[in-house]
């Protein structure tokens, strides 16, 4: 299983979302993605874009000054 961290700190909404897309439809059964996200924003707007995929699970958490979202392929 592959996992990839893609730091998006200081990239707002829309980009954001764009960039996690983006990074999601590349991803294989099995694989695993970090994302780091500081815009408030984005940790709403992930899950409900993403809402739809059946295969995915999505886990957020929070640090000190980033959310880090994790996403899984299944």
């Amino acid at each position: 299983m592959d996992t990839e961290e893609i730091n998006l700190s200081g990239v707002l909404c829309p980009y954001c979302i764009v960039n996690v897309i983006k990074a999601v439809e590349k991803m294989e059964t099995g694989e695993t993605n970090i994302f780091i996200v500081d815009d408030p924003l984005a940790i709403k707007a992930i899950p409900e874009e993403l809402e739809d995929e059946d295969d995915l699970e999505i886990d957020i958490e929070r640090n000190k000054q980033n959310w880090i979202v994790i996403i899984k392929k299944s």
